[in-house]
This record gives structure tokens, C-alpha cells and sequence, in this order.
């Protein structure tokens, strides 16, 4: 009767966990990134009243049960949007590493990270997110006015903006390192993308070989314009300017085009002053019209170049010749096109291929519209930080560009049940779940093996349904187990009674 008393004790202590365990999922059914807990439980081992040969059927008499330890659920939580770019969520198995202040590294579902003081991105908790650097960030010096153009971070009234600089490297992509060399995800303010001078451009378009005559009948030249921006070596928006002009008279077939190109960048206005004639002007540098009562300042046609159109004056960088070949059907035969020096860069200009249609055309039967393209990039000034779909974190640059500085790792273990629980949503590495690996797709690239989302969090999986219900199990279980122990007073009680 001694074993009764014991068994419901143990029942008591066997669903008192169930309640704790059951009751810690219900408090946690808002908290971001937390799996749900499964208590489980085993019998004590059983005694035998009687041979087990000598009869069909046992008789053991059992000891009770006891807690057998708690299964991670990891079905995966709902994700909820939010306004917070560094909010990210897994879709799929695997974990973030974060490394505490210990050094130690933990692994979470936890997605809510931001960045700190120092410009790390952290957890809530000051924990740090693990990733890999794209290595293409280092200091610079910049001057206090390209200090002062920089945006979200450093809105400071036009002031100049103090601390360490540092200029990026243009990349596509980063790789997974190895496990051990994950680091601390590290975003600096003063973020500059040095501009990147252009070295090539390419048309596309029609010179129209149309044959123009003066009011005497002669023929007269057909002239056609383009032009491009291009981006100098200091970061400067030139103008590349090409003038072709058709040669007169046309051979019997097609035609030939000389070109004039030149690179200008702006000098300065081009102004007009009134006349003053108490005013000595140096005539080496000034044209006086006294009859119109103005006065131009001189510039050097070889070396300038004005456009009074928009009363611009601009240097000329380079200029150079250029002859342009076409058959009678309008394909381009040939392209004497030179290389430009685009103030130390070499400028490479494409027109099209040889007996092609792809570049500049010369036919008054084709309809070809005019397009332009040119690679380089003016300087640009960090905006701010985001994520990419390929779980990396990008800079975002007000000229428009986008490099990525840090790829998030995504953990992966042989056994996510057997991490060990360090707080509501922190685990560590055991013995059980085994060493954290990192996915590698056929060709032995690192992958991340799951999407990461940016802007989402993923909600607790717990399901307040069940935990209720298992919460009022565990609980009418907890009743009985008490009860066993006050029946089995009771039957003493009565067998002590027989005696008196």
C-alpha cells in the first residue's frame, strides 16, 4: 500500500512540471522567435509480484511516472510585418548566431536586431549578429564639403560631419565563410562610393544620308549631333559631344561620315557685361562692341568651347577624329572610332560592329530610334542600410547604386532538438544537436539553405488552444495524483481501525 503514496506523489511532481512547462509556453505566446515546449514523461521502473514464466500474464506493479525531459516544437511561427529593416525572420529551419558578451555564440529564431552605438547589429539583449563581411569597406579621408553632403545619418544643418570615414568597394555578392570566421556585423555612418569613370559608351541611331541642297542646287552637307554624359575620374558630369557630317559629293554607294568628338566639362557662365567706358579693358582677354555696348569675355576655340544656347563655357578635355563607312543598304562597313582620354581614363566608343545593324545605321528607308548608353558612376553618399533577398546586407547610396557589405549566416544542426535551452529564445550547442553547419548547394558553394526576409518577425508558435487545454490535462492529472494519496490515507486508516 507504501507504493500507492509514492506513486501519487510522483504523479503530483510529474504533472507540476507538465503545469510548468505548459504554463511557460502560455507566457511566452507573444515573445518573437519562441518554439513551443512538449513535456514528456516516462514510467519509474515496475516490480514483479510473480514469476513472469509461470503465468500468460504479468503482474508487475508499477512506481510511478517522472518528468522525461521537454521536446522542442519546430513548426514555424507566423511571421508579422513590421517597419524595422533589420526585423528578420527564417522561412524554413535554421538559426541566426548571435555571440553574447561572454564571446559565446548562441543560436536564435529571434529575428529583432538593430544597430547600436557603435554601429553593430544587435538583439535586444546586446547580443551581436553573426555574418560575413564583405571586406570591401576601409577608411578614407574626405574633404569637410563632401562632409557635409551626406544624408539620413547626418543631417546636422549643413555642418560637417565628424568621425571615421570610410569608402566602399563596388561587389554583387558575398559567400559564406567558414563556420569559425563569422564575425560581428559592423555598418560605419560616413559611408562614400567614390565615383567610377566612365570607359565606354554606345549609340545607337540613324545618320540620314538624305542628299540636302542650298537654294542654288548644290549639294550641301548633312550634319547629325549626339551626345552623352559621362562621369569623370574627380566625379564630374562631362558631355561627351560627337558631330558627324556627311561627306560631299556621296560616293555612287553609301555614304561616308567625319566625325568630330570631343569630352567638355563645364568651366564656368558664359556672361554678357554692359559696355562701361570708364572701365579699360584688356583686349587680350576681352571683346569691347561699343556699338552694341557689350562686352565678351575671349576664350581659346581650341581649348573651350561656348554654348550660348545655355550660356555655358566648358574646357575641352580631349578631341579626336573619327570616319564612319556605310554600304548603300545602311549597315555600318566600318568605324574609325578613336579612344578618348577622359582626364586619364580611356574612353572607348561603340558604334556598332562591322556589317551590322546594331550601332549607328545610314539610311533614309530604316527607322532607327536614337539610344545611349555609358557605364560609370558619379560619387555617392550613403542613404541607408537595407536587405536583399539573398540575405545580405546592402548599402544604399544617393547615386542610385547598391552594394552589399555583410551577408547574414543561417545555422543549420544535425539535431535541433537537442540544443540546449539558454533563455526563452537563446540556444546553445550540445552534444546532442551536434556542431552547426552551414549548407553548400552541388558545386560546393556555401549556401544559405533558407530565405531570410527582411521587415518580418516570426511570431511564437505556441497555440494558445492546445495550451490551454494540455494546461487544464496536466492540472485534472495533478487532482488525481492528490486524490491517489488521500484514498490511499484513507485505506490505512480503515485497515489500522480493523485492528482496534
Amino acid at each position: 500500500m507504501n507504493t500507492s503514496f509514492y506513486n501519487g506523489i510522483s504523479g503530483i511532481k510529474t504533472n507540476q512540471f507538465g503545469i510548468d512547462v505548459w504554463s511557460d509556453n502560455i507566457s511566452n505566446v507573444n515573445t518573437i522567435g519562441y518554439k513551443n515546449s512538449n513535456p514528456e514523461f516516462s514510467t519509474i521502473f515496475s516490480t514483479t509480484l510473480d514469476d513472469a514464466y509461470s503465468k500468460p500474464t504479468m503482474s508487475d506493479i508499477g512506481l510511478g511516472s517522472r518528468p522525461g525531459g521537454t521536446a522542442l516544437d519546430m513548426q514555424q511561427g507566423a511571421f508579422q510585418n513590421t517597419d524595422n529593416v533589420f526585423d528578420l525572420a527564417i522561412g524554413g529551419d535554421g538559426w541566426f548566431g548571435v555571440q553574447g558578451t561572454n564571446n559565446k555564440t548562441y543560436y536564435t529564431r529571434a529575428g529583432n536586431f538593430g544597430i547600436d552605438s557603435d554601429g553593430n547589429l544587435v538583439d535586444d539583449n546586446g547580443n551581436y549578429l553573426l555574418g560575413t563581411s564583405g571586406e570591401n569597406i576601409v577608411p578614407t579621408t574626405l574633404s569637410d564639403e563632401t562632409l557635409k553632403n551626406f544624408g539620413l545619418y547626418y543631417g546636422n544643418n549643413g555642418t560637417t560631419t565628424t568621425g571615421t570615414a570610410y569608402a566602399i568597394t563596388d561587389i554583387d555578392d558575398i559567400t559564406l565563410s567558414s563556420i569559425d570566421s563569422q564575425t560581428k556585423i559592423n555598418l560605419p555612418d560616413i559611408l562614400y562610393y567614390p565615383a567610377v569613370p566612365t570607359t565606354n559608351v554606345s549609340f545607337s541611331a540613324n545618320l540620314n544620308p538624305q542628299i540636302l541642297t542650298d537654294d542654288n542646287g548644290e549639294e550641301i552637307p548633312n550634319i547629325e549631333h549626339f551626345s552623352s554624359t559621362i562621369i569623370s575620374p574627380d566625379g564630374n558630369k562631362d558631355i561627351l559631344d560627337m558631330t558627324y557630317t556627311k561627306r560631299v559629293p556621296q560616293p555612287d554607294t553609301g555614304s561616308v561620315w567625319d566625325g568630330d568628338i570631343k569630352i567638355l566639362s563645364y568651366y564656368e557662365d558664359y556672361t554678357v557685361e554692359q559696355y562701361d567706358p570708364n572701365k579699360t579693358y584688356d583686349p587680350n582677354i576681352y571683346n569691347v562692341d561699343t556699338d552694341k555696348g557689350i562686352v565678351t569675355k575671349i576664350y581659346d576655340p581650341n581649348s573651350y568651347e561656348i554654348d550660348t544656347n545655355t550660356n555655358k563655357v566648358y574646357k575641352i578635355i580631349d578631341e579626336q577624329n573619327a570616319v564612319l563607312e556605310f554600304a548603300s543598304s545602311g549597315e555600318l562597313l566600318n568605324a574609325n572610332m578613336p579612344t578618348l582620354n577622359n582626364g586619364g581614363t580611356p574612353l572607348n566608343i561603340d558604334v556598332g560592329s562591322p556589317n551590322s545593324f546594331e550601332g549607328f545605321v545610314s539610311s533614309t528607308n530604316l527607322d532607327k530610334s536614337t539610344v545611349e548608353s555609358h557605364n560609370g558612376y558619379v560619387a555617392g553618399y550613403l542613404k541607408d542600410y537595407a536587405m536583399d533577398s539573398r540575405g545580405n546586407v546592402i548599402a544604399e547610396f544617393d547615386n542610385g547604386r547598391t552594394v552589399p557589405v555583410a551577408k547574414v549566416a543561417v545555422y543549420h544542426f544535425q539535431n535541433d532538438q537537442g540544443l540546449e535551452k539558454t533563455t526563452s529564445t537563446l540556444f546553445s550547442e550540445s552534444a546532442n544537436s551536434g556542431k552547426p553547419i552551414f549548407y553548400t548547394n552541388e558545386n560546393g558553394e556555401t549556401i544559405l539553405g533558407s530565405q531570410v526576409y527582411s521587415n518580418k518577425l516570426e511570431s511564437s508558435n505556441v497555440d494558445l488552444t492546445t495550451a490551454l487545454t494540455e494546461l487544464i490535462v496536466m492540472q485534472k492529472a495533478f487532482d488525481a495524483s492528490s486524490k491517489s494519496i488521500t484514498t490511499s490515507d484513507e485505506m490505512i486508516q480503515n485497515a489500522i481501525n480493523m485492528k482496534r
